[in-house]
């Protein structure tokens, strides 16, 4: 028999899922770690405005996060590892064998400059053996190549699709710069050379479904973002991933009042979901990022938290209706705004160039303020600075 939970309920159990209200469940470097574990991955964008996507991700859910912690857990310790799940993302070292078919994808002769990356490919070999780990920059220039972006060195391009196929990995970055070194270096051989464990496409795409029914926390059985680069996922693969998860006993069919379609949840969250049906947790103001996993079916976003959100970065600034790079706000269980800010280095300062709030949502002041005290420390920034003449109301 489905459950049946109110649009509160839901919300309440998204969140705590998350990590996002009630007392931190995550803390210092372990709980980057950790989080990470729980979440499956977390989305990499290099765009920084006011610090990477990934890292006000941790900063909404470890409660002493600063940049070196994530640092530590992907270049000194090797916990996690740069690479793809859903597109570029951080995720677990130990789930890198499930990603063997994506290192496979590269192999093809089909993909972009395969035959320059081929002729190419026996010099970086040689080059990272006798220097070690390197930038693409560092090597002589042989050339250029197109590559997804747009035309780009040869040996850019032949280091980073070494990387996709899994033979190299980022030793470490440099902003967005990306030192390579081979996989063995950074990884155990265990995790290199384990064998793919979902060889068929039917394991594989209900292992990657699992895995994003974990990220958002609860997801309906719909068209959504939240699925992007699970292979060949029509609505028929979709229904078959579904439904087989639900007759292993792997997730749970779950109703929302005043909605049609059908939610599910891991079963592994049973008991954190009867926790939230009998209990209420201690609100925080958190700064969501665009690409937080919260935010990947935003369909679904506006029908739980009735909060309407779209990326504007790729918006043409006229047609705008906020801003480049805009932080939706979250206070308790609901989304109360969105937010605005710049990292000007020079003069030490996170700017907060607007505030809007939501129509009909209160929201407190001093706990955002504490939010984005928060963010100025993790950027580095010595104070917070806003306008002069408000044109908008700020906190």
């Amino acid at each position: 028999m489905e459950r049946i939970l109110t649009k509160e309920q839901a919300r309440r159990f998204i969140l705590r899922r998350q990590g996002l209200t009630g007392e931190y469940l995550y803390e210092g470097t372990q709980g980057v770690i950790d989080f990470t574990r729980a979440a499956g991955c977390v989305q990499y964008d290099p765009v920084d405005v006011c610090g990477r996507s990934p890292e006000i991700t941790y900063l909404s859910r470890v409660g002493d996060y600063a940049p070196a912690m994530l640092w530590e857990a992907l270049y000194d310790r090797r916990e996690l590892v740069d690479y793809f799940d859903k597109n570029l993302c951080i995720l677990p070292a130990r789930d890198y064998p499930c990603f063997a078919r994506t290192r496979a994808y590269h192999q093809s002769a089909e993909r972009r400059s395969f035959e320059i990356v081929e002729k190419l490919a026996p010099y970086v070999r040689s080059y990272l053996t006798e220097h070690g780990p390197s930038f693409s920059e560092q090597l002589p220039d042989l050339g250029r190549a197109d590559w997804y972006w747009s035309r780009t060195s040869a040996v850019r391009a032949t280091m980073e699709m070494l990387y996709f196929r899994g033979e190299l990995c980022v030793h470490h970055k440099e902003g967005t710069r990306r030192c390579f070194d081979f996989a063995n270096n950074c990884l155990p051989q265990e995790v290199v050379s384990a064998p793919d464990p979902h060889p068929e496409d039917d394991d594989y795409r209900a292992y990657l479904l699992y895995r994003r029914i974990g990220a958002v926390g609860m997801l309906w059985n719909r068209r959504s973002d939240a699925h992007l680069c699970i292979p060949d996922f029509t609505a028929k693969n979709r229904e078959k991933a579904y439904a087989r998860l639900e007759a292993e006993g792997k997730i749970l069919p779950l109703r929302i009042e005043g909605l049609k379609d059908i939610f599910y949840v891991q079963k592994s969250d049973e008991p954190l979901l009867e926790e939230c049906l009998q209990r209420q947790y201690a609100p925080r103001t958190e700064l969501i990022a665009p690409l937080d996993s919260l935010m990947w079916d935003r369909k679904q976003m506006e029908a739980l938290f009735d909060f309407s959100y779209t990326w504007e970065i790729y918006t043409p600034a006229e047609k705008r209706r906020y801003g480049y790079y805009v932080l939706p706000v979250l206070q308790g269980e609901a989304m109360v705004g969105r937010i605005e800010c710049l990292r000007d280095k020079k003069a030490e300062e996170l700017q907060v160039r607007a505030y809007w709030p939501e129509k009909g949502k209160t929201y407190d002041r001093a706990s955002l303020r504490q939010s984005l005290e928060r963010l100025s420390k993790m950027n580095g920034m010595k104070k917070l600075r806003f306008p002069r003449k408000e044109t908008k109301k700020l906190p």
